[in-house]
């Protein structure tokens, strides 16, 4: 998972204090990969280059298909079909398009499919992408351990972690090269591994900086996100109701 191109924060026409209007600022840009950078106190978008395009595949297919039901079906199929394009469209615009971690002057702020966390930068203790982009949090007052937030945006499957090993062990055992004749041949780096560090990395970088010019410290605040949940769950609970109808 790569990061996604640096622009300047637009505010929505209804954000939250605190919060990025995540929905809005993913309307007017379009987030390409890889990110660009113009200074620490910028702003990143960090999301999945693959997640991406699924969305954009999946939106051409839906409306193709809406066309065709449109057109060809009038009965009660074309229905159903269109309450089944809709109810994964919505799945997909949660789980695919939505995720993503955007780091500003102030901090990250964690959009996953139900759920955003904004986390200031002061409150920011580590960053580590072992199978997933995880936001170790300073501890509250009286508290042994702070909170861990994990990215849905970027992350790595356990099958992903453990390819470079097995990729390693296989290439060692077919490679028997004389000695003299040079050392044997590296096995390529995981895409998924590389993404997912560099972005981990860079948002560790970010965090370092911002602590040493003094950054405000608290703790991470969660909200639910509502309306991607009903964009979710209402167009899920309609097909089920016009199938079973």
């Amino acid at each position: 998972m790569a990061r996604s191109a640096s622009c300047r924060r637009r505010a929505g026409p209804h954000s939250e204090p605190g919060f990025p209007n995540t929905l809005y600022d993913g309307l007017v840009s379009s987030q390409a990969e890889p990110a660009r950078r113009d200074e620490d106190t910028g702003r990143e978008v960090f999301r999945s280059p693959g997640s991406l395009m699924l969305s954009w595949a999946w939106l051409v297919l839906a409306v193709i298909l809406l066309i065709d039901l449109a057109v060809q079906s009038r009965s009660r199929i074309g229905l159903d079909g269109a309450a089944l394009v809709l109810a994964i469209s919505g799945i997909v615009y949660g789980c695919a398009w939505r995720p993503r971690v955007v780091a500003d002057a102030g901090g990250l702020t964690l959009v996953n499919p139900l759920r955003e966390y904004r986390v200031p930068w002061g409150a920011v203790a580590r960053v580590d992408s072992a199978h997933a982009l995880q936001i170790h949090c300073t501890p509250a007052a009286g508290a042994s351990r702070g909170k861990v937030l994990s990215s849905w945006a970027v992350q790595r499957s356990p099958r992903s972690a453990m390819r470079p090993a097995r990729r390693a062990t296989a290439v060692g055992r077919r490679t028997r090269v004389p000695a003299g004749y040079g050392e044997p041949a590296q096995p390529e780096p995981d895409p998924a591994r590389v993404s997912a560090e560099s972005t981990a990395a860079r948002i560790e970088e970010r965090a370092q900086h911002a602590r040493q010019a003094g950054a405000a410290g608290g703790q991470p605040a969660g909200r639910w996100a509502w309306a991607p949940i009903a964009a979710m769950v209402l167009p899920a609970v309609a097909f089920i109701i016009i199938a079973l109808a």
